[in-house]
Order: structure tokens, then sequence, then C-alpha cells
């Protein structure tokens, strides 16, 4: 097995100036007045892990699986998702959220867009407008970068994004934004709401395969989320596999033969 680290560019336009202007302005409510916002466009790095398998060969086209981390994550944290991919031919790459967190015990890991979990749940307010500008530019901006970058380096065929809860929300999005390049979407603890889109129509991505697979016992995204989005996709014409297992906010590995099925049964 060859673990490969390739670094990619990727724009932002999350300026870590505005935030500041954002929060201290809501601190101070209505002391301050004439303030504005600036929004900068600036270039960032982020790494992309690919895992290629054993049986790699150049010449072929090979199924590549693109798994995205869950908030506070890292991308090595789910290089564990690979082995089960690569044993059976596919490539399995694992990219890094754009945006650092700092944890309680000072340890460093990365979202895909910025919104305060530690203090409340995304489920339990809707999301705001700098929330959901940040979801569609990670999809519109980052994740055509990644595929793009992978498609020049290896010769690819099917293209399968596999998300753990917030990376779940971005595999959600980008099956949307990009029904053209994604074959299929494979959504592990994690919801969708069509007000995310913005103007992107939801049924352009009907056309992309979806397997859903929820714990019944997740208390950090109960299942009735996950439910609601299999509805959702179901109201606008999507193949929708859903899969409930017995267990918390994590991915089961013992149904990974199953997501393995599932991709090869196309």
């Amino acid at each position: 097995m060859n673990i490969i680290i390739k670094l990619k560019p990727k724009p932002t336009q999350i300026l870590i100036s505005f935030l500041l202007l954002f929060n201290f302005a809501q601190a101070q409510n209505d002391s301050i007045e004439n303030i504005s916002v600036l929004w900068n466009k600036v270039e960032a790095y982020t790494s992309t892990i690919v895992v290629l398998p054993d049986i790699y060969e150049s010449t072929k086209a090979h199924t590549l699986v693109i798994g995205l981390h869950g908030y506070g994550a890292t991308a090595k944290s789910l290089l564990s998702l690979s082995k089960p991919f690569t044993d059976v031919g596919f490539i399995y790459a694992s990219p890094e959220a754009p945006y650092p967190v700092i944890h309680w015990d000072k340890t460093l890991g990365y979202e895909w867009f910025l919104y305060d979990l530690p203090r409340l749940n995304l489920l339990e307010r809707p999301a705001t407008k700098i929330e959901k500008a940040a979801m569609r530019l990670t999809t519109e901006q980052m994740m055509g970068q990644v595929i793009s970058d992978l498609k020049k380096k290896y010769k690819i065929g099917k293209i399968y994004i596999a998300g753990m809860s917030q990376g779940g929300i971005i595999t959600y999005l980008s099956g949307i934004h990009y029904p053209e390049k994604i074959d299929g979407m494979i959504i592990f603890g994690s919801v969708v709401m069509e007000d995310w889109l913005g103007n992107d129509d939801i049924e352009d991505g009907k056309t992309v395969r979806s397997l859903i697979i929820h714990g019944n016992k997740d208390e950090a995204v109960p299942i009735k989320y996950a439910e609601d989005s299999r509805d959702l996709l179901l109201e606008h014409g999507y193949d929708v596999i859903f899969k409930e297992f017995d267990g918390g906010h994590t991915v089961p590995m013992h149904l990974m033969d199953f997501v393995i099925d599932w991709i090869n049964k196309e």
C-alpha cells in the first residue's frame, strides 16, 4: 500500500477579519455605528492524502472514493476507512478541511465550514447566511479542485464521495453541485436541507446515486434528520438506499462490505 501526501491550491473567501468584526459587533450590540464588512479573496493550501491499492495499475481506470472527515478531525483520522476500499482495488483520497479548530486539549483539528459547534449544535437552529455561504464555497471551489487535481494525477473511473457528520454535509452538497463529476455519495451520520443550496436546484443532482447510513442511537445527529434527508432526496427523484444500524455517531466499519457491494452494483 502506498500513501502519497499531495498538496493542492484551494481559493477561499471566508476572511478572518470579517469574523472578528462580526463577533466584535455582536458583543458591542448597537454601541458601535458605521460598521461595514470587507470581503477579501485569499489563497490557501490544504492537503489530500491518497492511498493507492496494492494492485494499482497506472494505465487502468480505478474507482475513486473521497472520504471527508467530520468536524474537528483531520485527513489522517479517516485513513482507517481506506483499507476496505483499497483491498478491492479502489483509490482512496482523504482531503483535510480548510478551517483550523483548537480543541480543549490544545490539539488541532479542522472543519469544513465555520460554525460554533462547541456551544451550539447546528441542528438546533437555522444555518446562518455565513454558514450557508461557507458550505457552498467548500463544494464549489475546494471539492471541484480536489477532484480535478486527482484526475490529473491518476487514471480514475467512477467517483464516490463518502462523508462523516460535517463531512457528510459537504458530501451531500458536492453530489448536488457536481452531478457531472460524481457518481455517488455515501453519507454517515449527517443531514442536508434544501435551503443550504442557494440558487442551485436540488433536482440537478438526482442522477447521483445516494447511500445514507445512520446509527439509531446517534445523539449528535438524531436519525430523524437522516430520515428527513432521505425523504427530501426521494421527493426530488433521487435513487436512495437508506441503511440503519445499531449504534451512534460513527462510521460503522462492519458495514463496509455492504458499501462496496452497493458501489459495485451500478
